[in-house]
């Protein structure tokens, strides 16, 4: 049987990409704020890239969100984008484990206008999503926290989107591994987590259907 491969990427230069991203994933100087301020700050340069952003914006609107929840907010950068996809009265709530960094954002989100329609919750995920169940269900999920925890994140979605909702998570192929064998050790943990959630996300009781979108990163998507 002929084994049917990918289409070719060698065509994605950085000259390529650079074009395509100053053309269709425009950032403002509310984007170079934030990334200023979290150079200022000493975060770690893990956020998204622009390109990416432009696509959880798109993904955001395509399906008519209002009502969005993301999963790691760090310095607010993929907030921001996912924010600009809401009409005026939409709202994102984003979680944030680390309280220092949860303060600090929170000033920037207010600094850049978008305290009405983005509120960080702090605390770890798995018990902070149980506060906001009740503004549920939510149209828009984005995935981007500690990798073990990516199908406890990817179930709490499968429950609390809507129907036709979209769940989105960054770095799914994690970082080159996902497909390896998992040893017992910290990085096998995290290899595992990722193979169980991808077996959630491609399993039709939870997700009509889904994808991986071929980012650097990978972007895996899927529609309740």
């Amino acid at each position: 049987m002929l084994k049917h491969t990918e289409n070719r990427n060698d065509y994605q230069t950085p000259d390529l990409l650079d074009y395509i991203q100053k053309r269709m994933a425009i950032e403002d100087e509310r984007h170079q704020y934030i990334l200023n301020q979290m150079i200022a700050s000493g975060l770690p340069s893990i956020q998204i890239g622009p390109t990416e952003g432009k696509l959880l914006q798109f993904l955001a609107a395509s399906c008519q969100a209002k009502k969005c929840v993301e999963i790691g907010t760090l310095g607010g950068y993929s907030a921001l984008w996912i924010a600009d996809a809401l009409p005026e009265d939409g709202k994102l709530y984003t979680m944030e484990l680390d309280t220092r960094i949860a303060a600090q954002t929170e000033k920037v989100i207010r600094e850049v206008g978008l305290s009405d329609k983005v509120s960080i919750v702090t605390g770890d995920a798995n018990e902070t999503l149980k506060t906001i169940e009740p503004f549920g269900p939510f149209d828009f999920c984005f995935i981007d926290a500690d990798k073990i925890s990516y199908p406890n994140y990817l179930l709490w979605a499968s429950h609390h989107l809507r129907k036709g909702g979209i769940v989105a998570a960054h770095n799914a192929y994690l970082f080159g591994q996902v497909h390896l064998s998992a040893g017992a050790d910290e990085e096998g943990e995290r290899i595992s987590a990722m193979q169980k959630f991808i077996s959630i996300l491609t399993d039709t009781s939870y997700f009509s259907i889904c994808s991986m979108i071929p980012t650097g990163e990978g972007l895996a998507v899927g529609i309740k």
